[in-house]
């Protein structure tokens, strides 16, 4: 069975009954939601944002599970979208990774497919357009089959790499890539902690200018965060707790000292037990160390976390999307990192199972767009200026 439709099986009988905690504030973190309705059979499955046709305003690439495909939305720089290219992307686009894979100055795409064992690249023209890479798809090492991806310079070359989750071997792949939008495919093994399931992030976690990698441990309730040598090498830090099954993470500086933190989203993987849901705040030292912060209430089903500055202060926010609530759960950084006092909950008029934020109207806030992927929509909610 597919990801989406086993997270969401047997979902609605179960979410019926549930609802976000109300917060008087949520209309001042973002304005009324806007769909983008994408027609039947186009469940959006997958988001990444960056400026694909390089005219300064942030851009949405969309992955299609129904189509198998992967559609560019051009931002037009006060919050719209506007259809652009689409083109074959795989059978089931599970999460997209932007850069610059063949150092045109250009973003590309990587795409893991769940329910394959493909990665398929898409290079961009900076004019809005996509082409598949030489080579592309790039069969890796994936048991079994990719459900996260992420891309850095792993090995000091200059070019960018692509890590995937070998999640039924409790390791990471990584697969480096050439600088012409090639990859050496299948890839070689990373030891990581069990079941790294959802959402690695490749980031610079200790200061040193090489990537590092953190990846969330579903089974034993972990981060595990791989420090790079600049090689390709990865070695692992003693395992992060962060709180019951978590299942997705992000990176941002959530409590303003110039080092990076990670949110990380807990969920049970049913919306019929709540108990574990929750947003939980790791602070990092600058030196690859983590100490727990605040562990915050959720909606109902969060299936994803995604970090950016909502509010413009400068400071990391975290946003969930709460499946089962039909919600945003927006918790606003500041000292000490995440805080239930700076948490606020916002309806959205669909099901969020996925998540992306990112600045479409300029005014140095992060937007949020959300694919609603039963109801084959996206909604975008543009950030408000806080009084």
């Amino acid at each position: 069975m597919r990801l989406l439709a086993a997270l969401a099986a047997a979902a609605l009988a179960a979410a019926a009954a549930s609802t976000a905690a109300p917060d008087p504030r949520p209309a001042s973190l973002f304005a009324e939601a806007r769909l983008v309705v994408l027609g039947a059979g186009r469940q959006p499955a997958a988001l990444a944002a960056a400026d694909f046709d390089r005219d300064g305003h942030m851009d949405v690439a969309v992955g299609g599970d129904g189509t198998g495909d992967v559609t560019l939305f051009l931002g037009d720089g006060r919050g719209g979208l506007r259809q652009g290219a689409r083109r074959p992307a795989g059978p089931h686009p599970t999460e997209l990774a932007a850069g610059d894979f063949d150092r045109d100055g250009a973003p590309d795409l990587a795409v893991a497919n769940h329910e394959s064992g493909d990665v398929v690249v898409l290079l961009g023209d900076g004019r809005g357009g996509l082409r598949p890479a030489p080579g592309s798809p790039v069969r890796v090492h994936s048991v079994p089959h990719p459900h996260t991806i992420d891309a850095c310079d792993a090995d000091g070359d200059g070019d960018l790499d692509i890590v995937v989750d070998d999640w039924g071997e409790n390791r990471l792949t990584l697969v480096r890539g050439d600088g012409r939008g090639g990859f050496a495919g299948p890839g070689e093994a990373i030891e990581v902690g069990r079941k790294p399931y959802r959402n690695l992030k490749a980031r610079d976690f200790d200061g040193d200018g090489r990537c590092d990698l953190a990846a969330p441990s579903y089974e034993l309730g972990v981060v595990t965060l791989l420090r790079g040598d600049g090689r390709g090498g990865f070695h692992a830090n003693p395992p992060i707790h962060a709180g019951p099954a978590p299942f997705t993470l992000d990176a941002a500086d959530l409590d303003g000292d110039g080092r990076l933190d990670l949110a990380v989203q807990n969920y049970s993987g049913q919306l019929s037990d709540p108990s574990d849901d929750a947003l939980t705040c790791l602070l990092g030292d600058g030196r690859g160390g983590f100490r727990a912060g605040a562990r915050i209430a959720t909606g109902r089903g969060p299936f994803v976390v995604a970090a950016g500055d909502v509010d413009g202060d400068s400071v990391g926010d975290a946003v969930t999307a709460d499946y089962g609530a039909s919600a945003l759960t927006v918790s606003r950084g500041g000292p000490g990192g995440l805080a239930e006092s700076r948490t606020a909950h916002v309806p959205v008029p669909c099901r969020p199972q996925r998540l992306v934020l990112a600045d479409l109207d300029g005014d140095r806030r992060a937007d949020a767009v959300v694919a609603c992927t039963e109801e084959e929509k996206l909604a975008v909610l543009l950030a408000r200026r806080r009084s």
